[in-house]
């Protein structure tokens, strides 16, 4: 009697375990990126959210890129050299609105750990004109590009109130009313139109123009993402503009989530876009408290990729990349096009620093001074990166050029004059400050940069920057509206990002 009891609990356990298995809902995208008839990109989603990507990045029927998510785990594993064995190991453990980030060389089978930091579940985006005024179902999903097309083609959305003051936009996307009322119940929709439409069109032309079919770019795994986002089968991206709890000093017009995290005043979980709720439908059509339309619409575009868990600081910077090649100014998009792409060995390739540093001089971005800063112990000091790391500095100004040249030279490092850093040593040369006190935080600024980068010591950059000025005090100089506040402001988000990161 009891072997039978025995028996009847473990099929009713068994039981149990299949029907929790079933419940959760699970889905399996599958691509193939050259159509060459086998699958090559497969990504698996439970209940909506992504729990598996494998990756066959140069189509030899290997994947040589996987990612799994299991409780609060992401482990990510490269082999980037595609010798059949995993050189990078990636591991992100979700603490909430942040996560610990680390990352693992591998070599002969040994790890070595070379990243080990906290980093935020949420990425904001400042606005450029802030920066230049100083801002078990099993589903085969089988798409290629022309999913995209059909839906920039057939793109006609209709709005649709499905209750909780959110409104459906299209499948996968949703708008809450809050983004109505405050950018109009006409401009907002055609706003998000626009950036889709822009957007995806960017991307399929950027793809198609890609001839080289030995190696996949990280531009058909963002091409997937949003066939499957737009599907309409997974967790929608919800749009919302009064999350009035953030943080929205400095410029910042959006931000949005990366992996799970969660707005708990208003109920929102990620996948989200928060907009800052400041913004506001001008009378003639514009924008108030915020920047241009055109901009805004990019903004919205580089908030969705965040929300297929690309990051700052950490890998390739495709967020930027992508919103200035599709949406920027034409001198910015060769190097923005590039990095959206996405064909490098890793961040560490110096043709990646490079293009990242060009792009953000030619768009006003601080991309890649969030990269360098981030990644600064990492980046080998030779000629290239050091050049890289001088165009990198644009954004803060001739000031920190000036002084950033002088004191690498001190260290016997010389910054050529070529057709790329031209311009900015002449800047450079010809720059005078406005009074001492600009000149003596431009020259500590350039100092914890060198000491950082060159000498490989930010802790104790950062100590000794501390003790001669913080971002506090320049933002108070800046508040004074006097003649240094304009640079004051500039320095002072400089050194912010110094503070955050180094």
């Amino acid at each position: 009697m009891r072997a039978k009891l025995k028996y009847y609990s473990l099929i009713l356990i068994c039981l149990l375990a299949t029907a929790e298995l079933f419940a959760q809902k699970s889905q399996t995208f599958e691509f193939d990126d050259n159509k060459d008839k086998v699958i090559d990109n497969i990504f698996r989603y439970v209940d909506g959210a992504l729990v598996e990507h494998l990756n066959d990045r140069n189509y030899d029927q290997k994947y040589d890129y996987k990612m799994q998510v299991k409780g609060n785990i992401t482990r990510i594993e490269a082999d980037n050299d595609f010798d059949g064995k995993f050189d990078r190991l990636e591991i992100i453990s979700n603490k909430g609105t942040s996560s610990q980030y680390q990352l693992y060389d591998i070599n002969d089978g040994k790890k070595k750990l070379i990243v080990d930091r906290e980093i935020s579940n949420l990425d904001h985006r400042e606005t450029l004109s802030n920066e230049s005024n100083i801002k078990c179902s099993y589903e085969n999903f089988l798409r290629g590009l022309e999913g995209v097309d059909d839906f920039i083609d057939n793109f006609d959305p209709i709005i649709s109130r499905i209750g909780g003051g959110v409104f459906e936009f299209t499948p996968g996307v949703q708008i809450h009313k809050s983004c109505l009322d405050n950018l109009g119940d006409e401009k907002f929709p055609r706003m998000l139109r626009n950036s889709l439409d822009k957007g995806l069109s960017c991307l399929s032309d950027l793809a198609s123009q890609d001839k080289d079919k030995s190696m996949k770019g990280e531009i058909s795994n963002l091409l997937n993402f949003f066939n499957i986002q737009l599907s309409g089968k997974v967790n929608p991206t919800k749009f919302i503009c009064h999350n009035k709890d953030y943080n929205w000093s400095n410029g910042v017009v959006g931000y949005a989530s990366t992996s799970e995290a969660e707005i708990k005043s208003l109920g929102i979980k990620h996948p989200f876009v928060s907009l800052n709720p400041k913004m506001e439908k001008s009378f003639f059509g514009g924008i108030k408290n915020g920047p241009s339309t055109d901009e805004l619409e990019g903004v919205m575009f580089h908030e969705m990729i965040h929300n297929f868990g690309y990051r700052h600081g950490t890998g390739v910077d495709t967020s930027y990349g992508c919103e200035a090649c599709c949406f920027g100014n034409d001198k910015a998009k060769k190097y923005a096009c590039n990095i959206c792409v996405g064909k490098y060995k890793d961040e560490m390739d110096s043709a990646y620093i490079r293009d990242m540093a060009l792009m953000s001089k030619e768009s006003g971005l601080v991309s890649a001074e969030l990269f360098l800063y981030n990644n600064i112990e990492r980046i080998p000091v030779n000629q290239e990166n050091i050049e890289s790391f001088f165009i990198g500095l644009a954004t803060r100004g001739p000031g920190v050029l000036q002084e950033f040249k002088k004191q690498m030279e001190q260290k016997g490092y010389k910054i050529r004059e070529t057709s790329e850093t031209k311009e900015l040593i002449r800047d450079a040369k010809n720059y005078r400050p406005i009074n001492s006190f600009i000149a003596k935080v431009s020259e500590a600024y350039a100092r914890a940069l060198v000491t950082s980068f060159v000498d490989k010591e930010p802790s104790k950059a950062k100590t000794a920057l501390r003790m001669q000025i913080t971002s506090k005090s320049l933002f108070e100089i800046a508040d004074e509206n006097a003649r240094d506040s304009q640079f004051a402001a500039k320095l002072g988000r400089g050194i912010r990002m110094l503070e955050e990161l180094l």
